[in-house]
């Protein structure tokens, strides 16, 4: 069935009208388009590309998409009635092509655990399962063929990062099916990421300060599965704790996902979409009610439908971009197949249709209940939502990206489910840096970092052609705006620059400045980003600069304030920056502010509210800043 021709449920689903059927039908439609694509005996899907691609490439287009099937199958308890006709002949089929010794189309070798073994694990999992009803309905030489293939992931846990848990399930996999396995590799993985845990149900991606969505479709994922497989019995505690940390990070993240079911646009693999949404199935899936199953299914329906009725699949096959095709988001290691991962997502169907997650009537997401300004300690941002717009803002003093690669979709003091980091020749958008010489500044990364109640304080250096300038920030945000204070030292004969929020759009932007302020809208007025200087200490001026296309349309703009050549090795800038505000709306607000410079940072009063901007006063992640100049940086594949 189509999903755009299923009914909607104004009773059970009072704020996407969408139902397990709208799932059921949309994991559907993407199973057939992958068969549509299939090679003859099933085991390689080649969907369209404008490039020649390899057998990896092949594997994943399948493993990704077989994934899918097996929820599919699974939850409908491998009934035949209930799911696309030959669904699980047609993998056993694929599974006896994929890795008979023979067979021109045998998989890749798992030798070196890169994609391949990225790509088996989806496999495994798969078969985990289905177990009734592919696994153990193949004849002995599949199962044997399979394990012989699956078992060249063993004895190593691959990049330092979560494709250390990758070879881990396969592993598992093979414990439960009777064959031998590496238990102590398996032991090592979950062990290694207790390294990367830092508190409020998140892990870094590795070494460093790496926070994205991998917490969300790989983190809080694997684990229970591998538990599952191992059949590691409650006694041991250790599916507890995870338990818990999935508890404290589902509360969380379900305040970073606009009212529209965008979620927070920051961080790698992008394209993986709706996998954002598997931690909160997995979450009912373990009996966790720190969600209630309306929310959670209102959550995961809506990022569902904003994406597909977005053109995020035409036909059944996934872009690679964020709607449609767009190349700005993507990583070296993105496939045709990629996109497919956002099949976590659909975990959900593994739950009964009368299970609460289907049958309670939709509930609100928590910028639909009301304005929050909540901490994430983990992760050190501050989760700010507005009701009145369904927009949320994260103000980051945390998350850094790979030590070495200064990314945008990890350094930038700010990130939102309604706007989309740019990088233009000169400007970078919600952040603070140095221009000149026809370039912009480095971002070195983060020296330390912390978020409280309504703020977040952050320091980090910057490199200006060989000159290193330190840059202390904090941020607060009052009545829904953003007050930011920062102090450069070392910026004497630098031109330094602030900026705020990009907007972009499918039609024109304008924008307009006068001296100390800057602020972009559409021409209707009704998107906007706006940018106040307070306190500069010497003279700014206040511009828009435009830019190209991004994933949320074709125009982009973002408006900043830029100093001269600074005659001082001190900069010391207060402003305000507004999301959805007009910069009518920051000069009302700072009519009623007065402020104080101190050397710990700045001191506000408005009307009889004071508020404390202080700088950060330790830098607590100095085994981070060495690995700046020890790790090696390779483009991964994973």
């Amino acid at each position: 069935m189509n999903w755009r021709k299923v009914g909607t449920d104004p009773h059970i689903s009072p704020f996407t009208g969408w139902t397990r059927e709208h799932w059921e039908a949309a994991a559907d439609e993407q199973i057939a388009a992958a068969w549509r694509y299939s090679s003859p005996g099933a085991a390689q899907v080649r969907f369209p590309s404008g490039h020649d691609q390899d057998s990896v490439e092949l594997l994943e287009g399948f493993a990704r998409t077989f994934l899918l099937a097996a929820f599919r199958l699974a939850g409908a308890a491998g009934n035949p009635e209930r799911v696309p006709a030959g669904l699980a002949q047609w993998y056993a089929r694929a599974l006896d092509a994929g890795t008979a010794p023979e067979s021109p189309e045998r998989w890749p070798r798992l030798t070196d655990h890169g994609q391949a073994t990225v790509e088996a694990t989806g496999i495994a999992l798969g078969l985990h399962l289905t177990r009734p009803w592919i696994w153990d309905e193949v004849p002995q030489s599949v199962r044997d063929n399979t394990a012989a293939w699956l078992s060249e992931s063993a004895y190593s846990y691959g990049a330092e990062n979560n494709h250390v848990l990758f070879a881990a399930t396969i592993q598992a996999f093979l414990c439960s099916a009777g064959y031998p396995y590496d238990g102590a590799g398996i032991e090592a993985a979950l062990a290694r990421i207790e390294d990367w845990y830092v508190g409020d149900g998140w892990y870094s991606d590795g070494e460093g300060r790496r926070f994205d969505h991998y917490n969300a479709w790989t983190f809080h994922l694997y684990p229970f599965f591998i538990l599952d497989m191992l059949g590691e019995p409650e006694s041991t505690g250790r599916r507890q704790i995870y338990r818990d940390r999935l508890a404290q990070f589902v509360h969380g993240y379900s305040h970073l996902f606009g009212a529209n079911g965008a979620p927070l646009i920051q961080g790698r693999s992008l394209i993986y979409r709706w996998g954002v949404t598997a931690p909160f199935w997995m979450a009912l899936r373990e009996g966790i009610a720190v969600i209630s199953p309306g929310t959670s299914r209102r959550l995961a329906s809506g990022t569902l439908k904003y994406f597909l009725t977005g053109g995020a699949a035409p036909d059944g096959v996934l872009t690679l971009g964020w709607h449609g095709v767009d190349s700005s988001i993507l990583q070296s290691y993105n496939a045709p197949g990629s996109p497919q991962w956002a099949a976590k997502g659909f975990l959900g169907l593994l739950l009964p249709a009368d299970h609460p997650a289907w049958a309670d009537v939709e509930e609100a997401l928590p910028v639909e209940q009301a304005d929050f300004a909540l901490p994430l300690k983990g992760p050190a941002w501050l989760a700010v939502g507005t009701r009145a717009t369904g927009t949320v803002r994260v103000l980051n003093a945390g998350s850094d990206g790979h030590p070495q690669k200064d990314e945008p979709l990890y350094r930038r003091l700010a990130f939102s489910t309604a706007t989309v980091p740019w990088l233009d020749a000169g400007c970078r958008d919600n952040d603070v840096y140095l221009t000149g010489h026809g370039s912009t500044s480095r971002h070195r990364g983060l020296r330390g970092g912390s978020v409280r109640p309504g703020g977040t304080s952050s320091t980090f250096s910057l490199d200006a052609d060989g000159r290193d300038v330190s840059v202390q920030i904090a941020c607060s945000v009052i009545e829904g705006i953003e007050v930011r204070a920062a102090k450069l030292t070392g910026v004497v004969g630098l031109t330094p620059a602030v900026s705020g929020y990009p907007r972009s759009a499918r039609e024109a932007l304008v924008g307009w400045s006068k001296m100390q302020g800057a602020e972009v809208s559409s021409v209707a007025g009704a998107i906007m980003s706006s940018l106040l200087l307070l306190d500069g200490s010497a003279e700014a001026t206040a511009r828009v600069v435009y830019g190209g296309a991004t994933i949320l349309g074709v125009h982009s703009a973002v408006p900043i304030l830029e100093w001269g050549p600074v005659r001082a090795n001190e900069l010391r800038v207060l402003y305000l920056v507004g999301l959805d505000l007009s910069l009518a709306d920051l000069e009302q607000f700072a009519a009623r502010m007065q402020w104080e410079w101190t050397p710990d940072g700045v001191q506000l009063l408005i009307g009889e509210q004071h508020v404390v901007l202080p700088w950060q006063r330790k830098t607590p992640w100095q085994a981070d800043a060495i690995n700046q100049s020890v790790f090696r940086w390779e483009p991964p594949r994973y």
